[in-house]
C-alpha cells in the first residue's frame, strides 16, 4: 500500500514538473537545401562533432543527426518522433509545420537578417513590379521562400501568365551564379539573399555599378532558415540544451560549425519569428484565390 502511494505521489510530483526525468535524447534533423555551398560530407562531419560537443555541454544523450532532402521524409520523422529539433528553411517549415507543433529553439545566425534583395540590373528598366512581366527572372533551385516570393511579386504586378514566368525563370543552385548572370548581363532581375550579395560586392566593387537592389520589393525577415524544437519536448529540456548550445562559439568545434553556417553566433531563434514568411504565405494564397475568382467570373 505504501509503495503505491509512493509511485502515485511520484507521478503527481512529475506531471506538476517538481521532479523532472532525464531529458530526451536530442535527435536533429537537417535540411540539406539550408547549406549550398559546403559538401555534404563537411556539414555532416562538422555538425556530428557539435553535437558530441552540445551533448558534453549539457550532459545530454543524442541520436545521429539525420540529413534530409525533402520536407515530406522530414515531416514524417518529426510527427513519428525519430527527430525532436529541425534545422531548416524558415518558409518550408511554414508550409509543413503548424506554429503549435513547433517550439522555440536555437540557429546559428549573422548579426544582419539575411533578407531577400530583389536585384536588378541598372540597365533593364526595371523601378516597379509592373516592369517585371517579360523580363529574364532568376532565382535559387529548390528555395521555397523565392518560389513564393517571385509568385507573390508578379501576381502583384498583374502578370496574366503568371505560372508559365515562373515556371521559365531560371534557377540556380548558388546565389553567386545568380549575382554573376545579372553582372554579365544573362539575366535582368534575381531574388538573392543579402549575406551573398554583399560578399559577392566586396570581392568586386564593379558589382554595385552594375546592379541595384530595389529596397521597397524585397522581403525582410530575420533568417532564411531556423532551429526549432518539436513541442512534444518538454520547456525545461528545450531551455537546458538552448542554454548549452550558446555557448558553444566559444570552441573551436562551435566556430567550425559557425564558419560553415556563415553566421557570426548562436542565437535563440523563436516559432513567432516566421510570422513574416506566415503573412507572406497567407498573402500569397489570398492573391491566388482572388485570381482565381476572376477568372470564373471572365469565363461566364
Amino acid at each position: 500500500m505504501r509503495l503505491a502511494r509512493f509511485w502515485l505521489v511520484l507521478a503527481l510530483l512529475v506531471s506538476w514538473g517538481w521532479v523532472h526525468a532525464e531529458p530526451p535524447p536530442i535527435a536533429i534533423g537537417f535540411y540539406l537545401p539550408v547549406i549550398r555551398d559546403v559538401p555534404r560530407r563537411d556539414v555532416e562531419l562538422s555538425l556530428r562533432f557539435w553535437v558530441e560537443e552540445l551533448g558534453a555541454a549539457v550532459h545530454l544523450t543524442y541520436k545521429p543527426i539525420r540529413f534530409y532532402e525533402n520536407f515530406a521524409d522530414l515531416r514524417r520523422d518529426m510527427k513519428s518522433g525519430e527527430i525532436n529539433f529541425i534545422v531548416a528553411t524558415s518558409m518550408g517549415v511554414v508550409q509543413n509545420f503548424q506554429p503549435d507543433e513547433l517550439a522555440d529553439g536555437f540557429s546559428g545566425l549573422k548579426s544582419q537578417p539575411d533578407h531577400l534583395f530583389l536585384v536588378v540590373r541598372r540597365g533593364s528598366g526595371i523601378r516597379n513590379l509592373t516592369d517585371l512581366p517579360g523580363k529574364r527572372l532568376e532565382i535559387l533551385d529548390r528555395d521555397e521562400l523565392s518560389e513564393v516570393y517571385l509568385e507573390t511579386l508578379l501576381m502583384k504586378a498583374g502578370d496574366k501568365q503568371v505560372k508559365s514566368t515562373l515556371d521559365g525563370s531560371g534557377r540556380e543552385k548558388r546565389s553567386v551564379n545568380l549575382v554573376h548572370h545579372l553582372f554579365f548581363g544573362k539575366a535582368d532581375a534575381a531574388l538573392i539573399y543579402r549575406n551573398a550579395y554583399e560578399a559577392a560586392l566586396a570581392m568586386n566593387p564593379q558589382i554595385g555599378q552594375q546592379l541595384e537592389v530595389l529596397d521597397a520589393y524585397s522581403f525582410k525577415g530575420r533568417s532564411p532558415h531556423i532551429g526549432l524544437f518539436s513541442s512534444r519536448v518538454a520547456p525545461q529540456d528545450t531551455q537546458a540544451i538552448t542554454k548549452g548550445a550558446m555557448n558553444l562559439g566559444s570552441n573551436a568545434r562551435g566556430r567550425q560549425v559557425l564558419d560553415i553556417y556563415d553566421a557570426d553566433q548562436m542565437v535563440v531563434t523563436k516559432v513567432q519569428d516566421l510570422e513574416p514568411f506566415r503573412e507572406l504565405l497567407a498573402e500569397n494564397r489570398a492573391l491566388k484565390a482572388a485570381l482565381l475568382t476572376a477568372r470564373k467570373k471572365g469565363s461566364k
